[in-house]
């Protein structure tokens, strides 16, 4: 059995973020909080903010997303 060639790519910029990233665009959307309602925020208040948000749509998501979340709807 012949196989192909394995393709080496060549040495990069790493595309996953890194903690200073992660830091510079929370500032931003504290920054952006700001200007929005005139008030300042710390970052992790925001953060812990952010967070339940994503967690309380992500549960909303996987709530539909089983089966028989619309019996009687239709």
């Amino acid at each position: 059995m012949k196989r192909k060639r394995v393709r080496i790519l060549a040495p990069g910029a790493s595309k996953a973020p890194s903690p200073a990233s992660s830091y510079e665009t929370l500032a931003a959307n504290a920054g952006y909080y700001r200007e929005v309602h005139d008030e300042s925020i710390d970052l992790w208040p925001l953060l812990v903010h952010m967070l339940r948000a994503f967690v309380g749509s992500d549960r909303e998501f996987h709530a539909r997303d089983t089966p028989g979340w619309n019996r009687g709807r239709g």
